[in-house]
């Protein structure tokens, strides 16, 4: 109620002195034409916000990345304002996800296709991923001692097991099927025949939209582009004289680099202080009004609540996602949500847990799934009851399989003079405290075990997607798709990002008028609980220390799989040990 009294009283004063505001923000509206618009190395879909004092804390906020809604925000200013001509799009060297990027590439798209100019300037050169974003640019300019380094892309992994054998530590896995690879590089000393299916499928469509964007380009070709990564390392000098680049340029030549020679040089203003005067409203809501939530599912999915610590990545608690969903079915205000999945899986339970939240909000309400760089294996579980779902083209998705692994240390305990010895009541009643191999029938056991839930797995896809298990069965097996392989076979409605994940919701809304629907905005949900504990990487056991100490320093994913082990989870749906494709 005070809220929507103070509300009121603003917007009344905003009325009664109207005349001097418009003519105030006429004289601080920004004469410049060109907007200079930086990014920062990391740009996500949105961000966590930071706490109110923190805000004012610069250490804290200089390292925030740049996201993706404040890029939509400014986009939309920029396409509806006649006089701005142009945006001067600035890329450092990026270390952000290849669906994420294109998505960017969507919104330069819409600036141009608005009749606005694009040049992006890269003060460091560049790679694949920045000569991706810039090819999508009217022109593209860098520093004159900058050098262009397109490789191509590739795909590394790196095997665990010599290094586990000479510390005498094992793995047992079970698996549901054979595309299902999560644990390969703990078990396998080379790459295994599917995953170099899948890795190669992934790279194809990787490759095939960075040769596309590049040969997009005025009098490129397909043969100029691999040329290109054939070479490999071009100077500045080079680049522009084999058409690469349009001109090069300090930061204070930016102007007259823009303009042309022979012409004044364009002004720029800053876009932060341009979204600051032009996009500051007039009046705000004085109730509460009618929203679509948006809910971040990021970060391998664990039991409890979840969260992020320092120096830990984040992760997605259970407990705060379902809380979280619950208290959006009872919101009259959340008339339908977008469930934002980046996520390479988890938790079985945990995983099935939110489904079910899933599944029961679904039934009220518009659900729409969004998947961001990673939506695999439990990310494409939880999402699987949702009306539809959305990807980008390079997004990885699909690995729905099973897998369980437990490490066994026995030899290792043996070797520094620890000695175990165990009482028992029941045949396998220590098969999960002791450290030792599992014998045939507790292997039977737990194959019963993956069985049934690869089923359980099949069949939730089968039910989401409306599709038969017949159909599902063969896209499963654990592969991993790239979300236009995923788009093509049916686990994926519609390629974009989340602003079309947002209109297959307000399509959705028969319910409410017209009028009202086309103004509803974006809201976001993020899961919360009072305890925020991040996934423990370090369990005190010789087994967690040793896993932390290898999988920190040599692959994340593998520690993040690691510790979700030691957890007590016997069976994770998890994605594909995927390495960086760059």
């Amino acid at each position: 109620m005070l809220h929507a009294c103070l509300a009121l009283a603003r917007n009344l004063l905003t009325i009664a002195l109207f005349p001097l505001l418009w003519a105030r923000r006429r004289l601080r509206r920004p004469r410049e034409s060109w907007v200079h618009l930086r990014l920062r190395s990391r740009v996500v879909e949105f961000a966590r916000p930071l706490p109110g004092i923190a805000r004012l804390v610069p250490s804290l906020s200089a390292p925030r990345p740049t996201t993706l809604g404040a890029l939509r925000r400014f986009t939309d200013l920029a396409v509806a304002d006649r006089a701005i001509e142009g945006v001067l799009l600035e890329v450092p060297v990026l270390m952000t996800g290849w669906a994420t990027l294109e998505a960017v590439r969507a919104l330069v798209g819409r600036l141009r296709a608005a009749g606005k100019q694009v040049v992006v300037w890269l003060p460091e050169g560049g790679g694949n991923r920045e000569l991706f974003l810039a090819s999508a640019a009217d022109r593209i300019l860098a520093s004159p001692r900058a050098t262009l380094s397109p490789l191509g892309v590739a795909a590394t992994t790196q095997h665990l097991k010599g290094l586990l054998d000479k510390a005498h530590v094992a793995v047992e896995v079970h698996r549901r099927a054979e595309f299902k690879t999560a644990a390969e590089s703990l078990t396998d000393g080379a790459m295994s025949a599917p995953q170099r299916v899948q890795l190669d499928a992934l790279l194809d469509t990787v490759d095939g939209a960075l040769v596309a964007a590049l040969a997009a380009r005025k009098g490129v070709s397909e043969a100029k582009v691999r040329a290109l990564f054939e070479k490999g390392f071009w100077p500045a000098s080079d680049a522009l004289a084999e058409g690469w680049l349009d001109g090069v340029c300090y930061e204070d030549g930016l102007g007259r680099a823009i303009s042309g020679e022979g012409r004044d040089p364009v002004r720029l203003v800053r876009a932060s202080r341009y979204v600051r005067v032009v996009g500051r409203p007039w009046f705000v809501p004085v109730g509460r009004r009618p929203y679509i939530a948006v809910v971040p599912v990021h970060g391998p999915i664990v039991h409890g609540p979840g969260g992020a610590g320092p120096g830990r990545a984040p992760t997605a608690g259970c407990e705060a996602l379902t809380s979280t969903l619950r208290a959006l079915a009872r919101d009259r205000r959340a008339v339908g949500v977008v469930l934002h999945v980046d996520s390479p899986g988890g938790s079985a339970l945990g995983s099935d847990q939110v489904h079910r939240e899933v599944s029961r909000l679904a039934e009220g309400k518009p659900v729409v799934a969004c998947f961001g760089e990673v939506s695999a294996s439990g990310g494409y579980y939880v999402a699987a009851p949702a009306h539809a779902i959305v990807a980008q083209r390079l997004t990885v998705t699909g690995s729905i399989g099973v897998i369980a692994a437990r490490f066994v240390v026995s030899d290792l305990l043996a070797r520094v003079g620890v000695t175990t010895e165990v009482l028992r009541r029941a045949p396998h009643a220590d098969l999960l405290q002791n450290p030792r191999p599992m014998d045939p029938g507790e292997h039977a056991l737990v194959e019963h075990e993956i069985d049934a839930f690869y089923r359980a797995f099949i069949d939730v896809v089968a039910a989401g997607r409306r599709l038969s298990v017949e159909v599902i069965e063969p896209l499963a097996r654990g592969r991993v798709w790239s979300g236009a392989d995923a788009h093509t076979h049916g686990l994926v409605d519609r390629l974009g990002g989340l602003d079309v994940a947002l209109d297959l919701v307000r399509e959705r809304l028969t319910t409410l008028p017209r009028r009202v629907v086309v103004g509803l905005e974006a809201e976001e949900r993020w899961p919360h609980a009072a305890d925020e504990s991040p996934i423990a990487l370090g369990p005190a056991s010789p087994r967690g220390g040793l896993l932390e100490g290898l999988g920190m320093r040599l692959a994340p994913r593998v520690a993040e799989l690691a510790a979700l082990l030691e957890e007590r989870d016997r069976v994770l749906f998890y994605a594909v040990d995927l390495p960086e494709i760059g």
